[in-house]
Formats: structure tokens, sequence, C-alpha cells
């Protein structure tokens, strides 16, 4: 099985696209086998389809586990600069918490 070392905290990205790229994998390999065995024009075209499918889905899961890393970063930059500004404001932080909550108060008693 392929290991990916791209995860977040909890051990969430990154998966999924190993266990896409293992799964294409050997259905590349296992179309590559039936191309050889059979000689056929027919299995060896399919067997190209799928290697340029592997490719293809390779890209796109690398795609995807580093916009989850960008991701993974703004939540954590979003995160250090709210807990900065409750440190340096804590009266105002909690004036707006209280606020908030008020107010979404009052919306959920409206329905």
């Amino acid at each position: 099985m392929t290991n990916c070392v791209s995860k977040d905290r909890f051990g969430y990205l990154g998966t999924e696209a190993a266990a896409l790229r293992e799964h294409l994998d050997q259905a590349s390999a296992a179309i590559a086998r039936a191309a050889q065995s059979e000689g056929t024009e027919a299995a060896t075209a399919a067997a190209e389809a799928a290697r340029e499918l592997l490719a293809r889905a390779a890209l796109l899961a690398d795609e995807w586990v580093d916009k989850a890393k960008v991701a993974g970063k703004v939540v954590d930059a979003g995160q250090e600069g709210l807990a900065d500004m409750v440190r340096r404001k804590p009266f105002a932080a909690l004036g707006l918490a209280t606020a908030a909550g008020f107010g979404l108060a009052l919306l959920m008693r409206r329905k």
C-alpha cells in the first residue's frame, strides 16, 4: 500500500489520494495483464487509456493534497490571529462573543 507523507494533525489529509492512486495502479496493472494475454489492439488501447487515466488521477490527487495543505495553513493562521486578539483585548473579545450569542439567540427564537 502506498504511504502518503502529507497528513494533517488528525491524519485525514492524503489518505484518500493514496487510496485512489493505489486502486488506479491496480486497475492499470490488471488491464496491462489482460493486454499481454490477449495481444489484441483493443486491449492495448485500453491499457494505454488506463495509464493516461492514472496519470490524470495522480495529478488531481496531488492537487487535492496541495490545496488541503494550503487550507490547513490558512486555518492555523486564522486561529493564531484570533488567539492573539483575545490575548491583547480580552474584554472586547468577551463583549463581541456575548453580542454574537445574543444575536444568534434572537434569530433562533424567531423560528
